[in-house]
């Protein structure tokens, strides 16, 4: 594997408009999730945006690959992963002084992801131009396996130890389990159509995956690997996130506008939850009690109340919203609007927008660092 090391020069950027905030609101903690820069892929302009959380002000560019989409913080915010879809490359950013540490090819492909396993030594990406789940050795940038997976390989799950990895390939309509241990595939499972997403229950006992083309969900249960049962939600399920202590998930059903909730003790779907049109991506805050949910068709963000399952309130943001994170310390909420080019900022105190910030072109993946 060849390695590119590059300088980068970040420059500081004028931005077109200024975003208004007292200061005396902007009081962060360190958080689970990072609270001091927010990263920014922007797909159309092959670059990553720095903010600076503090000051809500972008701090930096840096150029990357091109076709950027997915960027993931390791656990011990040494690195960020941005993955590279058109390009094929995953580009490796030492924190926090922004330089390019690696340039790592033939990783990754369209929607690429990137997770870390247990010490944040190895991250595992995603490749879905050859079907493979590359291993990467965080510290050096080196390829040190491919691990071969169904076709199409797209999001993956970790388990909360980090020891298992599950892959859903979307052209084989199966999910992988793989043994990060040994880099081998330990299982591969039947599932729906199109399975998208793959999320992993907060006690690590089960897996529920979205089939898109088929509306459904199937739970398995991680330690058999045993398909449990295949429930029906909305049309073109994507996303999942669970609530808090893992009771119920929540299903994004970007077909037909609405959230499915699953009570995991009898795996039934309880309640349906009308949202925005295109339901898109969603985030939970640190004490659970709210999920925020944007709507890409609609062009704002739908809050969920986990206590009563309703839609508490609705909040306009940008142009055809995706991506949704929310700071360690629960007071604010960034989302990516591809169609504005910009990042809108949410007071989670408030539940208002408190400004946009002006990015790179489809901004799409972000992470707090």
């Amino acid at each position: 594997m060849t390695v590119t090391r590059r300088v980068v020069n970040i420059g500081i950027l004028t931005m077109a408009s200024l975003l208004i905030v007292h200061s005396t609101a902007l009081a962060h903690g360190a958080g689970v999730r990072g609270t001091q820069a927010l990263y920014v892929a922007n797909e159309g302009s092959d670059t990553v945006s720095v903010m600076d959380v503090g000051s809500m002000k972008v701090i930096g560019t840096i150029t990357v690959g091109s076709g950027p989409q997915h960027v993931a913080v390791s656990p011990d915010r040494r690195y960020a992963f941005v993955t590279c879809g058109r390009s094929a490359e995953v580009w490796i950013l030492d924190l926090p002084t922004h330089a390019v540490a690696a340039v790592v090819p033939n990783t990754t492909g369209p929607g690429g992801q990137t997770v870390f396993g247990a010490g944040a030594t190895y991250a595992y990406v995603t490749n879905s131009l050859y079907s493979r789940v590359t291993v990467i050795e965080a510290a050096t940038g080196k390829k040190v396996a491919m691990i071969p997976v169904g076709e199409a390989p797209t999001k993956i799950g970790i388990s909360p130890d980090g020891s298992h990895a599950y892959v859903p390939s979307e052209r084989s309509n199966t999910v992988a389990t793989l043994n990060l241990s040994l880099n081998v595939v330990a299982a591969e499972l039947p599932v729906g159509v199109r399975p998208y997403a793959v999320e992993v229950s907060p006690d690590g006992k089960y897996l529920l995956v979205s089939s898109t083309d088929s509306g459904t969900v199937t739970v398995i249960e991680a330690a058999t690997r045993k398909p449990l049962r295949r429930i029906p939600v909305g049309d073109d399920p994507h996303h999942v996130v669970f609530g808090p202590g893992g009771a119920f998930a929540y299903v994004l059903n970007r077909g037909s506008d609405n959230l499915s909730v699953i009570q995991m003790a009898n795996h039934q779907v309880v309640a349906t939850i009308p949202v925005g049109k295109e339901p898109s991506d969603a985030d939970i805050t640190p004490s659970g009690h709210y999920i925020y949910v944007t709507n890409t068709g609609g062009n704002d963000v739908s809050i969920i109340s986990t206590r009563t399952s309703t839609v508490v309130g609705t909040i306009p943001v940008g142009t055809r919203p995706h991506d949704i994170v929310i700071s360690g310390d629960g007071r604010y909420a960034f989302v990516a609007n591809t169609g504005s080019d910009d990042i809108s900022v949410i007071n989670l105190l408030s539940q208002t927008t408190v400004g946009r910030v002006p990015v790179g072109k489809r901004p799409i993946g972000m992470a707090l660092w």
